[in-house]
């Protein structure tokens, strides 16, 4: 099992008058959360702050310590993260407060040598490794649908109108469909979960030089957040780094 340091910052940013987003651990499980309340829904700090809360609780019943080895562990995080969507959307029937509490959520778990990662949304998990950033998630917006379609060229969606448009989120009419991976890790990994307002606004390539020139958790969010803030920060912004260091043991 590797070590896992971290740290998490979250910025209103240059434009917004509140911050939406909203990031959560939970040590013991060696989960880490990243959640963005939807553009347009009535209350999506509710839902964002919802995610960060109660997840843990699905995780633990979905992903026991003892199923974290097992092949279907990735799979079993998507359920918790899916299940949680829908009750959160049969919660919202009955009880006006959730009736606009959507958000994005982005998730990983530390299970021995692997990160499990499961997402609804555009907000984003990376992995860096030998100064290369990987993204380990794909949007759920309808400029991804159109990039897929190869109908909006990958290059223009940084501009595109339907970029912030989700296709899926927490609290999205049933089913919810989490997508869900792993990824073997390396000693010296780091991994990123981020908001669309940091990797909306600064490039892949310089999200890679900014981990890659900033060692500590904690100097690489603020280095990641100021990049935004530099480029205009017109959303909210959420980084949450993670080393991954030692051997297993």
């Amino acid at each position: 099992m590797y070590e896992v340091e971290y740290s998490a910052l979250s910025d209103i940013g240059c434009e917004r008058s509140d911050n939406q987003d909203r990031w959560g651990a939970d040590g013991e499980q060696r989960l880490f959360i990243v959640a963005d309340g939807v553009g347009g829904s009535r209350d999506g700090a509710l839902g964002a702050q919802t995610m960060v809360d109660i997840l843990p609780g699905y995780v633990a019943h979905h992903l026991p310590p003892d199923t974290r080895d097992e092949p279907d562990a990735a799979e079993r995080l998507g359920r918790a993260v899916s299940e949680l969507s829908d009750d959160l959307h049969e919660k919202a029937q009955t009880d006006a407060r959730f009736a606009g509490a959507n958000s994005t959520l982005v998730t990983v778990v530390i299970a021995g040598s692997r990160a499990l990662v499961a997402h609804l949304g555009d907000s984003r998990a990376y992995l860096l490794r030998d100064r290369q950033l990987q993204r380990l998630t794909r949007d759920h917006t309808l400029v991804q649908a159109l990039v897929d379609a190869h109908q909006v060229d990958p290059e223009d969606t940084r501009l595109h109108r339907a970029r912030s448009v989700v296709t899926r989120y927490m609290g999205m009419p049933p089913p919810a469909r989490a997508d869900a991976s792993a990824v073997e890790l390396s000693a010296g990994d780091r991994i990123l979960l981020c908001s669309d307002g940091l990797h909306g606004v600064v490039e892949q390539g310089a999200l890679a030089q900014i981990l890659d020139a900033n060692r500590e958790p904690g100097h690489a969010c603020a280095a990641l957040i100021a990049a935004a803030r530099d480029a205009g920060g017109p959303d909210n912004i959420t980084a949450l780094v993670r080393n991954v260091s030692g051997s297993q043991h």
